[in-house]
């Protein structure tokens, strides 16, 4: 058995997920939208930049401001569903993850 073949197939079986196309939707949808887009993308690079720069504590107080300053982006009606669909697909990886994680302890 080939362990990076076996990879692939579940990277396939993710790719026919509700959750993954979902994701991907909406993806697809705010890369169409460059405004939206480019909104997103500047508010992804600062949250990144400031858990990179400050501990946990002060980088959560700082992505709070951040996420106040960008609450107008999040509340389009595209951007909330790109994110409901991006929770609901980590959920299904952590599920993932916690089966793999249970096999390998048995």
């Amino acid at each position: 058995m080939n362990i990076n073949q076996k990879a692939q197939e579940l990277a396939k079986l993710i790719k026919t997920t509700d959750e993954f196309k979902t994701m991907n939707k909406y993806k697809k949808e705010i890369e169409k939208n460059k405004n939206v887009k480019r909104q997103l993308d500047n508010y992804l690079s600062k949250k990144d930049k400031i858990y990179t720069k400050y501990k946990l504590d002060e980088a959560n107080r700082k992505v709070s401001q951040l996420d106040r300053e960008y609450s107008k982006v999040f509340q389009t009606p595209l951007v909330e569903n790109y994110f409901k669909s991006t929770q609901n697909f980590n959920l299904l990886m952590q599920s993932v993850y916690k089966s793999i994680e249970d096999e390998l302890l048995i």
